[in-house]
């Protein structure tokens, strides 16, 4: 029934739409923040691109810029027809084109990452294996599509292996089955279709990741989670760009399933509008809502009330009395000068003004707020990256007084991977010359974390607003809840590592780093030191520094 309503929701949508004169919207595959080629040469006074909306339309940015330049950064490329070899360190691994009035092109990518490294701590010898492939193409002047598969076995660090316990899944990946004495197995597929209807409107039907937001974080839609199947509409006029997505997500309510039994799963629609007024400031306004394909009232499905994409959701749930999560917010951008942006985000997801401004910190006063700086070419130096931004969200915030329709996917925020109640702070500079890649990175962070509380039984224990996975019916009083409840954890996290750039087309690199993280609270302090080398393609973002 669900596959029904969504592909009749597409139907739709493409009969009433007339494509004509326009080229395929294809996505940036380019998502990894430290080798981004594209992200970087967005952020100019009066360019008239929505960078708050990610992953990138290559057609948009092509407006101002060539795409393949800047993809190649100014490094060195053989002339003429390549061999595989040449292909393999140089361009597409493998690529067919035709062009005329109907172009074709098609390309295939491989992707890997092969590392190894040392937990000193614990002396655990870590290592992930990875192995994929990407198939990227435009099929005549309206259609474009992607796909990729990915497979990898891995004996993670100690921090990131108890995530894996608790929570059944890979940070930002699938569901990790055992594999040897302390390995881990796990795969991820992603792909999309995108059609140009017309001249302003582009729909894609995806299974992957979205990203709302100027900052390394997001409060209001994050690439923190594993895939997921959405449909996404989105609409650019003039100085406007609107986006509605319409998407699945599974809750894990247990870590072990018998026979063929599933996960339950939930929908989400997300509205997005982005509006560039002047040379140098854009404000973009958000809100979603989640709820249970199947509740107390029975099998509700894909709502088509919240379909509808220029209606604001609180009166429509109001409207229907219905049991959801509504989370509303704004991005705010100012770009002072060329290559910089200071830009902000405010997440709300209950407010009442008089619970406010009363100092009695009430538990459903939910609101968090980022504010951050980016700098390309600082201080004029060429290829000197850094940026530095805060963040910070009070408890209880995305969560739900049911537990399934909380603001996450398998297990996986959907905004910010601490989750709520957390204060962060976290910087990074990166510097490149010629091939050669610096990063530098350093976070700290303030989290209430829940937990368990021995002396009361299972059904009595208390959410402290940490976990946004438990529901909030479970806390402990009504007023006086504040940052840090529950137990407090300071995180301190650094990284650094140098790497070479061998094949700029896929971010192929090979690398060398060390991170150093440690987790201090009343009940435990840990540290973790973790060496590692890697032959690998950085396309994907995973965030394994929480």
């Amino acid at each position: 029934m669900k596959n029904k309503q969504i592909a009749l929701f597409l139907i739709l949508l493409l009969a009433v739409l007339n494509p004509s004169e326009i080229f395929s919207q294809v996505y940036s595959n380019h998502n990894h923040p430290g080798y981004d080629a594209i992200t970087r040469a967005l952020y100019q006074p009066g360019v008239n691109l929505h960078t708050s909306i990610k992953p990138y339309r290559l057609d948009q940015v092509e407006k101002y810029w060539d795409t393949d330049s800047l993809f190649q950064r100014g490094l060195s490329k053989p002339s003429g027809s390549l061999n595989i070899f040449q292909r393999f360190l140089h361009d597409d691994f493998v690529k067919w084109e035709e062009k005329g009035s109907s172009p074709i092109q098609v390309t295939i990518n491989p992707y890997f990452n092969f590392e190894v490294g040392k937990e000193q701590t614990e002396a655990i010898n870590t290592w992930v294996n990875t192995r994929g492939v990407m198939l990227n193409g435009q099929l005549g002047e309206n259609l474009a599509f992607y796909g990729a598969l990915f497979e990898n076995q891995a004996v993670l660090p100690q921090y990131i292996d108890e995530y894996v316990e608790k929570r059944g899944s890979v940070p930002g990946q699938g569901r990790a089955k055992t594999f040897g004495d302390n390995g881990r197995d796990f795969s991820q597929s992603t792909g999309y279709l995108s059609y140009n209807a017309g001249q302003w409107i582009n729909l894609k039907l995806g299974f992957g990741k979205n990203f709302i937001g100027d900052g390394y974080r997001s409060l209001l839609l994050s690439d923190n989670t594993y895939s997921y199947p959405h449909i996404k509409m989105t609409t650019t006029f003039w100085k406007v760009q609107y986006m509605v997505m319409a998407a699945q997500f599974q809750h894990i309510d247990k870590l072990e399933r018998a026979g063929d039994e599933r996960f339950p799963y939930k929908y989400g629609i997300f509205h997005y509008l982005n509006w560039n007024f002047g040379n140098r400031f854009s404000l973009g306004l958000f809100e979603s809502v989640i709820w249970a394909a199947e509740d107390q009232t029975g099998y509700r499905g894909l709502d088509l009330n919240y379909l509808i994409p220029v209606v604001v959701y609180r009166p429509v749930e109001y409207g229907l009395g219905s049991p959801d999560n509504v989370t509303m917010g704004a991005n705010l951008k100012f770009i002072p000068w060329k290559d910089a942006a200071i830009y902000g985000q405010f997440v709300m997801g209950e407010f009442k003004l008089d619970e406010v401004f009363s100092g009695n910190k009430w538990w459903a006063n939910k609101q968090g707020f980022q504010l951050g700086y980016k700098n390309y070419n600082f201080l004029g130096i060429k290829n000197l990256d850094v940026q530095t931004e805060y963040s910070q969200v009070r408890p209880y915030t995305y969560s739900h007084y049911s537990s399934i329709t909380n603001y996450g996917h398998f297990n996986q925020e959907l905004a910010h991977p601490l989750g709520a109640n957390f204060r962060e702070s976290i910087s990074f500079l990166t510097y490149r010359w010629n091939r050669w890649y610096l990063h530098l990175e350093g976070m700290h962070a303030i989290h209430g974390k829940d937990f368990y509380d021995a002396s009361r039984p299972d059904d009595d224990q208390i959410s402290w607003g940490g976990d946004i996975f438990v529901s909030n019916m479970r806390r402990w009083d009504s007023h006086g809840h504040e940052i840090g409840q529950g137990l407090k954890t300071t995180i301190q996290h650094a990284a650094a590592s140098v790497s070479f750039l061998v094949n700029p087309k896929n971010n192929m690199n090979l690398s060398l780093g060390v991170r150093i993280r440690n987790a201090d609270s009343d009940l435990a302090s840990e540290t973790n030191t973790m060496i590692h080398f890697g032959f690998r393609t950085s396309l994907r973002n995973f965030y394994y520094n929480f």
